[in-house]
C-alpha cells in the first residue's frame, strides 16, 4: 500500500474512533508498565535474598550440634580470626603418632568453608587430593581424598606456622600426610559440637609439617621438622624415603 492511499484511508476514518483507538492502546501500555514494575521489584527482592542469605551447607549429622558448615568464597574469609601453635614433636613422632596415611598426589580442588559454632564463626579449608601413589594406609591410588585444613589454604597464610601449606595451588604435585578422622575427633566450642568426619574423612594436623610440594621453585616442606630429609631436592628423593621408611 502506497503512502498516499494509507493518507486517504486514514482521512476517511472517524475520529471518534481514533480516539477510542488511542484510549485503549493507552490503557495497554499503562497495564504493562504495572506489571512490568512489579517482575522488576520481585527481581530486586530475589536478588537481595539470594546476594545476603544463599550459602551452600555442608550436611551435617545429628553427632553434630547447635552449628553449621558452609562453603564460601575466599574473600569471605575473616582475616585473622586463627592462630595456630605447633606442638613440638620429633621426625619419628611426627610419621607414627597420628599413624598418617602417606600418598603422593595433585591438588584437585581448594574449597573455603566456615563453621559456624553457634554464632562464633571459624574458618577451614578443604584440599581435594586427586591419589596416584599410597605408601601407608588404606587408600586406593586413583581415589580422592579431602583433607580438612587451616584457613586460607593455597592463597593468603590466615593461621601461624602455615607457610608450607600457603604454597599450595591447583594442579600441584606433592607427598602428603593425612590423618584419618574417627568419632573421637570432636570440636567443641561456644555451646556447639562439631563431628569432624561430617565435613571431611582426612586433615592434616596443622599447615605446616605433612606435606611435600613440588613448587615451581623446587620442593618446598619444613626441612628443620625432618632432619633425615634437609637434603631432599625432588619430590622422587621424598618418594624414595617414604617407600624405604613404610615399606
Amino acid at each position: 500500500m502506497n503512502g498516499d492511499r494509507l493518507t486517504r484511508l486514514m482521512g476517511d476514518v472517524d475520529d471518534r474512533f481514533v480516539e477510542e483507538s488511542m484510549e485503549v492502546e493507552g490503557k495497554k501500555r499503562r497495564h504493562w508498565r504495572w506489571i512490568g514494575g512489579l517482575v522488576a521489584a520481585a527481581a530486586v527482592t530475589l536478588f537481595v535474598v539470594t546476594w545476603d542469605g544463599f550459602k551452600e551447607l555442608i550436611p551435617l549429622s545429628d553427632s553434630s550440634s547447635n552449628m553449621s558448615v558452609a562453603y564460601i568464597d575466599e574473600e569471605d574469609i575473616d582475616v585473622g580470626m586463627s592462630s595456630a601453635n605447633l606442638v613440638e614433636m620429633s621426625e619419628d613422632e611426627l610419621f607414627s603418632k597420628w599413624e598418617p596415611a602417606v600418598v603422593r598426589g595433585v591438588v584437585k580442588q581448594i574449597d573455603h568453608i566456615e563453621l559456624d559454632f553457634n554464632g562464633q564463626a571459624e574458618y577451614q579449608s578443604i584440599v581435594t587430593i586427586g591419589v596416584t601413589d599410597v605408601y601407608r594406609g588404606e587408600v586406593e591410588p586413583g581415589s580422592e581424598m579431602k583433607v580438612l585444613t587451616v584457613a586460607g589454604a593455597g592463597s593468603e597464610v590466615l593461621q601461624s606456622d602455615a607457610d608450607v601449606i600457603s604454597e599450595l595451588r591447583l594442579g600441584m604435585e606433592g607427598i602428603f600426610m593425612t590423618r584419618r578422622h574417627d568419632a573421637s575427633h570432636i570440636w567443641s566450642q561456644n555451646g556447639a559440637t562439631l563431628q569432624v568426619m561430617d565435613v571431611s574423612d582426612y586433615g592434616f594436623p596443622d599447615g605446616e609439617r605433612y606435606m611435600f610440594l613440588n613448587t615451581e621453585e623446587g620442593l618446598v616442606f619444613s626441612r628443620d621438622a625432618y632432619p633425615s630429609l634437609r637434603g631432599a631436592e625432588t619430590l622422587d628423593d621424598i618418594e624414595a624415603f617414604m617407600m624405604t621408611k613404610f615399606k
